[in-house]
């Protein structure tokens, strides 16, 4: 991922622009990683960042020098050995990865060949290549060909997925997704003029950042109602000021909590911000839970022996 263009002289980007950009790029490789195998979803791993003279560059594995090898080991050490017993014993973890900017590639001139981000016509298309590729026509009935299994991954997109990446655009920055085959580097390019078939204009706009006053490692104590428990997850909602808070017991089980469940209580925790996304907060505090006291009976659950 590449920016480049007068206004980033010298490799030389902010730190919102860069934060944006890399959180777009590493939940976009994430998503396609886990896509390929879902063991990737429960593994740890960095994307090391390169600036060069007149551009900024963020490489993915690819042939980026020291950093390379530093991510290389750090992955590798966890999760080599695991993904050599399940889904890629004849392929090399790089080849994983590679594959994955190359979907990212693969989308950006997909949204650039028809201008939609989504919502593509599936059903009048073209084969090719034993039908392991699909055409996808534009407005003026021109193909792109991409294979069968992109599209597959692109139609479950998270909404927003590609235009975190492409919202660094702008005057006099453009953005360029590139992929090493071969030995040849190809890039595709997103201009400010291009950057609206990246947007999302048919999904629900983002949650506001709720009750910014309760801040990441603050205790607190809360008053609500728990509208719902899930073993499975081991965890709890706590209704409060109409809003539905997840909350997780600070050790052990949510079940001793079950004689509150459907009660007003009151809630003592500590507030929780983190994300997958490590540079970025949760729009949503979770609770981690530390103890609840119930402000009402429950009468009913008594009369059936708890």
């Amino acid at each position: 991922m590449k920016f480049s263009g007068e206004a980033v002289p010298s490799g030389i980007i902010d730190a919102g622009t860069a934060g944006m950009a890399l959180v777009g790029l590493d939940e976009a490789v994430r998503f396609f990683n886990e896509k390929q195998s879902p063991e990737f979803g429960k593994l740890e791993y960095q994307i090391p960042v390169r600036t060069t003279e007149g551009s900024w560059i963020a490489w993915v594995l690819g042939t980026a020098g020291t950093g390379v090898g530093v991510f290389a080991l750090s992955y590798l050490k966890k999760a080599g050995e695991k993904m050599a017993e399940n889904d890629f014993r004849e392929v090399g973890l790089k080849d994983v990865l590679k594959k994955s900017v190359d979907a990212i590639q693969c989308l950006v001139k997909l949204v650039k060949h028809t201008k939609r981000s989504r919502g593509w016509d599936t059903q009048k298309v073209l084969w090719r290549h034993n039908n392991a590729e699909i055409g996808i026509l534009n407005a003026q009935n021109e193909p792109i060909f991409l294979p069968v299994e992109y599209l597959r991954w692109y139609l479950s997109l998270p909404p927003r997925l590609i235009s975190k990446i492409t919202g660094a655009v702008a005057h006099q920055r453009t953005l360029s997704i590139g992929v090493n085959r071969d030995g040849k580097f190809e890039e595709i390019s997103v201009s400010v003029e291009e950057k609206i078939y990246f947007i999302d204009d048919d999904v629900e706009p983002e949650e506001d950042y709720l009750f910014p006053e309760l801040k990441h490692g603050e205790e607190v104590r809360l008053e609500g109602r728990l509208t719902r428990g899930n073993a499975s997850s081991n965890s709890i909602g706590l209704e409060y000021e109409g809003h539905v808070l997840n909350c997780i017991p600070e050790g052990g089980s949510i079940r001793r909590f079950k004689p509150a469940l459907f009660l007003r209580c009151v809630v003592d925790g500590t507030i929780s911000r983190l994300s997958k996304q490590r540079m970025v907060a949760e729009k949503r505090p979770t609770i981690v839970v530390r103890n609840i006291v119930p402000l009402e009976r429950d009468d009913q659950y008594e009369l059936f022996g708890g």
